[in-house]
């Protein structure tokens, strides 16, 4: 299995307004930057409305904020200034911040400044 980035998609309806996700956007972002990053994980955007699926499955009810970064079987298991957290025995990377992180350093680009 390989990793999947579960991201909001862009223009959500929240409050009689329509947004976009800014943490989710930083993590497009890089994959802007490295489009080679698309070739080694799966990328699964999601409707802002709870409960998400799969993400509510795969890591329980308590943990649907995203992006997150779930890690597939082989992945590594930690990187520099990451947390790596486990959920019903599924790896995951919940903080933005360290998902870019993880991502540079799994996948041989420049850290994070």
């Amino acid at each position: 299995m390989r990793d999947t980035l579960y991201v909001l998609r862009p223009g959500f309806s929240d409050k009689g307004a329509v947004w976009f996700c800014p943490y989710s956007a930083q993590v497009i972002g890089l994959l802007t930057y490295y489009p080679r990053l698309r070739e080694t994980l799966d990328v699964v955007e999601l409707d802002f409305m709870k409960p998400r699926y799969p993400v509510a499955t795969l890591l329980g009810e308590d943990h649907q904020s995203l992006p997150v970064l779930v890690l597939g079987a082989g992945s590594p298991s930690s990187a520099k200034d990451v947390h790596v957290e486990e959920a019903g025995g599924v790896r995951y990377v919940s903080k933005t911040i360290e998902i870019l992180r993880y991502l540079a350093a799994t996948r041989g680009l420049p850290a994070p400044h």
